[in-house]
């Protein structure tokens, strides 16, 4: 048998072959290794690209209906005209706002016809007081005549003091006739509950018995033989008398409205 020979270039292609073939598994195993590295950062990339963006992205029509019934809801609820936010209210808390909203105008209404109402009353006093003032300047009777016609006791209560100053001078322009004439309105003065308005009214009463009581201070038949007034002084003496009657109270009175009243009272006791 002839024996096989060995070829020199074979046996090299054949061992080339083999180292070949040695190295290939340690390359693949490096390449798969690459691949388990590499898939964490694809996953990455593929989550930060869902999380950025809906595009291409299938959505649950159970997660839609849901979302139309919260919009609705939301808008049927009403809103704060006046937040920013706009900030969904309940409806009780809205009819409650609305409610104290109401109040709060039928308040501002009623003060507006208070103010109103004032208005037109100082309107007037300031319009009566202007012709006051131009009767007072002509003549003082004429002044009594006014304020005795319009029955206004905001008007004699303004004009008191200027007409009691007058009869504590000398010459005075008011007679007693215009005093008689005045006296019926004090019992209205006198009956007030203000301090101030029962002082002026207490004055005038003053004034008017210190400048005439001479004339009062007489007896009946010494009225009859003087020449004077007689009968506006028997008026007079009359109306004060009356007038004291409910009067008398006040000089319980505490301050200087019972001081000055019991002053009165001790000179209209001395009367006939």
């Amino acid at each position: 048998m002839k024996p096989v020979g060995i070829d020199k270039e074979d046996t090299g292609k054949e061992r080339f072959q083999r180292q070949v073939k040695g190295h290939v598994p340690g390359k693949t195993k490096r390449l798969s290794s690459c691949k388990r590295k590499s898939c964490p950062v694809a996953d990455v990339g593929l989550k930060l690209h869902c999380k950025g963006t809906d595009v291409g992205r299938v959505h649950d029509p159970g997660m839609a209906n849901k979302e139309n019934e919260l919009m609705s809801s939301a808008e049927v609820r009403p809103y704060h005209c006046h937040d920013r936010c706009r900030i969904p209210v309940n409806s009780a808390a809205a009819s409650k706002m609305e409610g104290a909203s109401s109040k709060y105008m039928t308040d501002i209404t009623e003060l507006s016809k208070d103010h109103e109402a004032m208005t037109h009353i100082l309107f007037e006093r300031s319009l009566r007081l202007k012709v006051a003032l131009t009767l007072w300047q002509k003549n003082a009777s004429e002044l009594v005549a006014y304020v005795t016609r319009i029955q206004d006791t905001g008007v004699l209560l303004d004009c008191l003091p200027v007409l009691t100053k007058n009869l504590q001078t000398e010459a005075s322009c008011l007679s007693l006739g215009c005093c008689v004439d005045l006296m019926p309105q004090l019992k209205l003065i006198l009956a007030s509950k203000y301090e101030q308005h029962l002082l002026v009214a207490l004055h005038w009463v003053q004034s008017i018995i210190r400048k005439w009581w001479p004339e009062l201070s007489k007896n009946e038949k010494q009225l009859q033989d003087s020449c004077s007034e007689d009968r506006n002084v028997r008026v007079m003496r009359q109306q004060l008398k009356d007038l004291w009657k409910e009067g008398a109270r006040l000089c319980s009175a505490p301050g200087l409205t019972g001081e000055l009243a019991q002053t009165v009272q001790d000179s209209l006791s001395q009367l006939p």
